[in-house]
């Protein structure tokens, strides 16, 4: 509002000087003329008062809308541009507004959660093989890093070293027929071909039987693994 009232009174004033300068010159040019009657000299001073003050009427009007629309041109841009200056800082702040509200706070649960899985990373970095651990003494269940026996309370397929990589039902048709064979030797051995009257006899076992007899404690063993195996979903 202050620059719109500087710019109405500069007009008005700039308006009355250019009345002046152009009123001025046409009454001065009046002197030193004949002299004639009264009513003569009223006409000839009419028509050329007349024709200054129009001209300087629009010389006036033409100069203050000028100046003018100058001013209220200056007045708008200057608005504007606070406008804008002040959507540029209201955008800022509604940046800035949104990054702190998307900001990562820790709370308490997080905390809590980090020391867990901490305090868990850590107590199996200690069961490394350059560590000592109580599981790891004479008579213990060793535990190789990333190869655990047991997982929640529940023996793994680790426990039963290279067969881990067999099946379930590989391992029962395993324990089956190491089953079968290790009884076929054990019965021909002691019943059907008594191998203790042979040797009493001063003859000589029958190595078969015997190999085949061993075959069945280890078919027991398959049978643990296969069970293992089935425990655990393979």
């Amino acid at each position: 509002m202050t620059r719109l009232a500087i710019a109405c009174a500069a007009t008005a004033a700039l308006c009355f000087v250019a009345n002046k300068a152009f009123v001025v010159p046409g009454a001065a040019g009046t002197v030193g003329a004949p002299v004639r009657s009264a009513p003569q000299a009223l006409a000839a001073a009419a028509a050329p008062a007349e024709s200054a003050a129009a001209a300087s009427a629009s010389w006036g009007l033409a100069a203050a809308g000028l100046c003018l629309g100058a001013h209220v041109g200056l007045a708008v841009a200057s608005r504007s541009r606070a406008a804008r200056k002040a959507e540029g800082e209201a955008e800022v702040e509604v940046k800035v507004a949104s990054k702190e509200a998307l900001k990562y706070v820790e709370t308490p649960q997080d905390q809590r959660l980090f020391e867990l899985v901490y305090l868990q990373y850590t107590s199996e970095y200690m069961k490394g093989p350059m560590y000592w651990d109580v599981a790891k003494g004479q008579g213990g269940l060793p535990h190789y890093a990333g190869e655990p026996m047991t997982k929640n309370g529940q023996m793994t397929s680790n426990v039963i070293g290279n067969l881990k990589t067999f099946s379930s039902n590989e391992l029962a048709f395993l324990s089956m027929l190491f089953f079968g064979i290790g009884l076929y030797g054990n019965i021909q051995f002691l019943f059907i071909d008594p191998q203790w009257a042979k040797v009493d006899a001063g003859g000589f076992f029958n190595v078969s039987y015997i190999v085949e007899s061993l075959l069945l404690p280890i078919s027991f063993f398959f049978h643990i693994s296969c069970y293992i195996q089935r425990m655990n979903g393979k």
